[in-house]
């Protein structure tokens, strides 16, 4: 078992969505595959999908799938070429003609063009480098002028920092592209754009009549400037948050992207939820076996952050060193997480208001008592994955071993910041609980030495987590098979 505590969430793409490199990318390291629904066709979502699982079959592994939609996102249309070059000074229009564009105008699908845009505003192009500025607009096009140029490419995302639209954060594309996901079997649901904790209601709704009884999770994409002033609701309604950097990056001064990165992963941290870094990790690597060493210090920062996951986005999907990507974020992580004090946070933690009462100070106590023993690891027994994820919320300095016959449990704890999963059966007493802990991971590589903190549900499994224990495969002594069933019925 790897030791590494933060986990990797890699985007696959055409670089990538071969059975032959998903496997390798699992066996890199990955812990988590993510699907963006905003490029490719239903067919090929589907075929993607299936690899996917059967990647993680192949390795014997639990790996979550998430699966991110486009939202408001706006968009040009299709380029003659793959890409044109934009000059300053060139005049470029956007319009609603369906013809493929090229050095001189293209597509792009508006509510209003009269909401969206006025003469002098700004619009920028892809992750901002290529600047425009409007000249002017009527109904059905936007005249522009090119500010700063630069390469852009079909589908390239355009920004309207003035724009007067609301756009919901969960379209009818959205919902087409989440019913294709939810057929191939995803773990979370990526929300890009969200603006509040409504637009995750919204979502959360739609989930709980389409999902057929699956447990799917909700990922927020914190891309907007005015999502900051609401995260905490964001995250009171959300399994996790993604700092999207490309994005947020455009709507906040580049100056401060930094700090608020490290503001939004401090408060996922104290909220008890995880909290996913992206963006631009080791973008020179689609390029270059090796990151610079600007990119292996971001990483390390997320890291000592606070990060749960720090993930892959061009570097995976459509670089020419996906698998080498992978193992440079393992390495760097490995490197780092020595380092990381979690002792300021503990203090901080309030949890999920609607955990059982009293799970937070049991998480606490199994943290405090491991770390005094000197224990190998903090084993949870988990219906839900709560207990899991409340004593991994408190960073300890040992792994936290998720206990679950519930393959979907495993797969969405394959997210959370030092969380390993095993499958075991349901137990019906302690005593077999203690045998099996003891038995699984007495000799299970990279746990090195001591005894075992267990939590459990007393006096039968599937109870709140209300007992610590120790276990100590070195000296356990437990009842023969007979007496163990005695004990049992007692």
């Amino acid at each position: 078992m790897s030791v590494r505590r933060t986990k990797i969430l890699a985007t696959i793409g055409p670089a990538t969505d071969l059975p032959e490199r998903l496997t390798s990318m699992l066996r890199a390291g990955a812990d988590a595959f993510r699907l963006n629904l905003s490029h490719g066709t239903d067919a090929e979502h589907r075929a993607t999908l299936r690899r996917m699982h059967a990647a993680a079959r192949v390795v014997g592994r639990d790996v979550a799938i998430v699966a991110d939609v486009q939202g408001p996102k706006i968009r040009i249309g299709d380029l003659a070429a793959p890409s044109v070059e934009l000059r300053p000074g060139q005049a470029w229009r956007l319009d609603r003609d369906p013809t493929p564009g090229d050095t001189r105008r293209v597509r792009v699908e508006l509510p209003s063009f009269r909401q969206a845009a006025r003469p002098g505003d700004p619009i920028l192009l892809g992750d901002g480098a290529v600047e425009l500025k409007v000249d002017w607009v009527s109904p059905d096009t936007i005249g522009t002028r090119v500010v700063s140029g630069g390469a852009v490419g079909s589908h390239a995302g355009i920004y309207l920092p003035r724009a007067q639209l609301r756009l919901g954060a969960f379209a009818t594309h959205d919902r087409h592209d989440a019913e294709i996901a939810l057929a191939g079997g995803i773990d979370f649901l990526a929300l890009s754009f969200v603006r509040d904790a409504t637009d995750l209601a919204e979502a959360r709704r739609w989930l709980d009549r389409h999902a057929e009884g699956a447990e799917v999770g909700l990922i927020a994409k914190i891309e907007r400037a005015e999502a900051l002033a609401r995260i905490d609701d964001i995250l009171g309604a959300a399994d996790g948050i993604m700092v999207a950097r490309g994005d947020l990056g455009i709507e906040v001064p580049l100056a401060r992207l930094a700090l608020e990165q490290k503001r939004l992963v401090r408060r996922a941290n104290v909220a008890g939820k995880f909290v996913i870094v992206a963006t631009q990790m080791l973008l020179s690597m689609v390029n270059s076996p090796r990151p610079t060493r600007a990119e292996a210090t971001d990483v390390a920062n997320a890291v000592l952050d606070g990060a749960d996951a720090v993930m892959l986005s061009e570097e995976s999907a459509v670089g020419h060193f996906p698998i080498e990507s992978v193992r440079w974020l393992a390495r760097i992580a490995e490197a780092t997480e020595p380092s990381y004090d979690a002792l300021p946070l503990r203090g901080l933690i309030s949890g999920d208001p609607s955990d059982p009462p009293g799970s937070r100070a049991v998480a606490a106590a199994a943290v405090t008592l491991a770390e005094g023993v000197g224990a190998r690891a903090i084993a949870n027994p988990t219906h839900s994955g709560r207990t899991a994820r409340t004593v991994a919320a408190l960073r300890p300095k040992v792994p936290v071993i998720a206990l679950s016959h519930n393959a979907g449990v495993r797969r969405r704890l394959s997210l959370v910041r030092g969380v390993h999963t095993l499958m075991v059966p349901p137990h019906r007493s302690l005593v077999e609980l203690r045998r099996e802990i003891s038995d699984r991971l007495g000799n299970l590589p990279g746990l090195g030495t001591g005894p075992i903190v267990l939590t459990a549900g007393y006096p039968i499994e599937g109870r709140p987590t209300n007992l610590i224990t120790l276990v100590d495969p070195a000296t356990e002594e437990l009842p023969s098979p007979g007496r163990r069933a005695r004990v049992a019925r007692q």
